[in-house]
């Protein structure tokens, strides 16, 4: 029941990946706007989740978990039933707010119900709920967008929330512990509201100003966000000189170790939603695929990075915390390279099985570096900073996803000629896609070995073998 929470608003940022084309037909969007579909979830999310945090502290981690089952329920229905594509932007971004409150509740219970001897089986669960989530995002999107029940197509990878979200609201108030509020809720609400906007004025101009022309509005915006970024910091700054509570706490940046961890993960979330998207974009509209069969194509990225994130803890005690974390994130980035025979043509002649066994490879590395990386970053903290610095952490993937997302499509669709695209143009925009995917996953490949060297450089030989600390959440 708890880990629905975590599986469901996990689920809904990478299933709609899968319904990109039908929705792009149906609804007569650009590609921009469909772009911007997809990033705004992640943007209020980033922006919000520390605020959901609080949240939980102030009501109870029960009733904020029932409160955010309802509201990404609703929220579901309003994406799925949406009249335009405006509409939809508008959906998302309230689904967005709805997974602020619910997800955060998910690690809090678990860490403040289960004993700790039970505390590792639940955080597996909670790992493989989220991880599964990400991987069978395509699958499940292309079979019910392919099933096509009442002739809803794309809405149903928003509709299947309904009924879990339906069942999950009446027996989360039963089976859930209640716990109890803390207190006046005390937010750094200016913090909230300079980087939320400052995240929209950056993300929504680099999703449509290409296909919009690049008006004066999209400039003015990329101004706006240039400006309001450093000011947002300076508030910190002074916020946290001051002793008051700061959404992303300065001081915290002054570990060296922290500091290079959030550009390692910075450039290895950019990759994964913009490359999953791609993805979606050659299978469908170049290779001429249906969503049920795209879905099945990508799933031996799925089966590649549930069976690699299981093994992930033994490769850790066999070769240690950094040897595993390296050498998947080489065959990663060389398995992006490796695609590029498969798109010297039109998209048509993309050879499907040498392309299911690079995904596949690719989740198995995935798979393989993802928990592991976000604990090695958290590793040298002190338990105080903990809390703080997972915030910063959630803040940073969902960042690097959304504006990584935007710069994909600007590297994809730039070189589109037709509407919609032509196979060659789909081929070509691939091969451009894949080149920004290799030279990320190359800048996460040269901070991990920065990461480590640091590291190691400031821990003692017997303390190099692991680590203990929770690994905070993937999303």
């Amino acid at each position: 029941m708890l880990l629905v929470g975590a599986f469901m608003p996990t689920l809904d940022f990478f299933i709609v990946n899968v319904a990109v084309p039908s929705m792009t037909e149906d609804l007569h969007a650009t590609s921009g706007e469909i772009e911007l579909v997809v990033a705004v979830y992640a943007i209020v999310y980033a922006s919000l989740v520390v605020l959901g945090g609080r949240l939980g502290d102030h009501w109870g981690r029960k009733k904020a978990f029932v409160v955010g089952i309802a509201l990404f329920t609703a929220t579901s229905a309003m994406c799925g039933f949406a009249p335009d594509v405006w509409w939809l932007i508008c959906a998302r971004a309230l689904q967005g707010g709805a997974a602020v409150v619910l997800f955060p509740q998910v690690l809090a219970l678990i860490q403040l119900h289960y004993p700790p001897a039970a505390r590792p089986r639940a955080m597996r669960g909670y790992g493989l709920a989220t991880g599964s989530a990400m991987a069978t995002g395509q699958l499940i999107g292309g079979l019910l967008i392919s099933l096509d029940w009442l002739g809803l197509s794309w809405r149903w990878a928003f509709l299947v929330n309904l009924p879990v979200g339906i069942v999950t609201l009446i027996l989360a108030p039963r089976l859930l512990p209640t716990t109890d509020g803390q207190g006046s809720l005390r937010i750094d609400r200016t913090g909230v509201a300079l980087f939320a906007v400052a995240m929209v004025l950056l993300v929504v101009p680099l999703t449509v100003g290409r296909s919009a022309g690049w008006p004066g509005w999209t400039l003015l915006m990329l101004v706006g966000a240039a400006v309001l970024l450093p000011g947002f910091w300076l508030w910190e700054r002074r916020t946290e000189a001051r002793g008051r509570d700061t959404l992303l706490p300065p001081s915290l940046l002054r570990v060296g170790t922290l500091r290079i961890g959030l550009l390692t993960v910075c450039a290895f979330y950019a990759t994964m939603s913009s490359a999953l998207y791609v993805l979606a974009l050659l299978l469908q509209q170049g290779r001429g695929l249906t969503p049920l069969e795209s879905g099945l194509v990508s799933s031996p990225l799925m089966v590649g990075f549930c069976a690699a994130s299981m093994a992930s803890s033994a490769l850790t005690a066999r070769w240690g915390p950094t040897r595993p974390l390296k050498a998947a994130m080489w065959i990663r980035t060389a398995g992006f390279a490796a695609q590029f025979p498969l798109v010297l043509a039109a998209a048509t002649s993309v050879n499907i099985p040498v392309l299911a066994v690079l995904l596949a490879v690719n989740g198995a590395c995935t798979g393989a570096v993802m928990a592991p990386l976000l604990t090695l970053v958290l590793d040298d903290l002190k338990p105080a900073q903990a809390g703080a610095a997972s915030g910063l952490l959630a803040t940073t993937q969902q960042v690097a996803g959304a504006v990584g997302l935007s710069v994909m499509g600007i590297v994809f669709h730039g070189v589109a000629r037709h509407t919609p695209p032509a196979p060659e143009d789909i081929a070509t925009g691939y091969r451009h896609g894949l080149v920004y995917l290799v030279l990320m996953s190359g800048a996460a490949l040269a901070g991990l070995s920065l990461l480590t060297r640091t590291r190691d450089a400031h821990r003692p030989a017997d303390t190099l073998a692991g680590s203990t600390r929770p690994v905070p959440s993937q999303d």
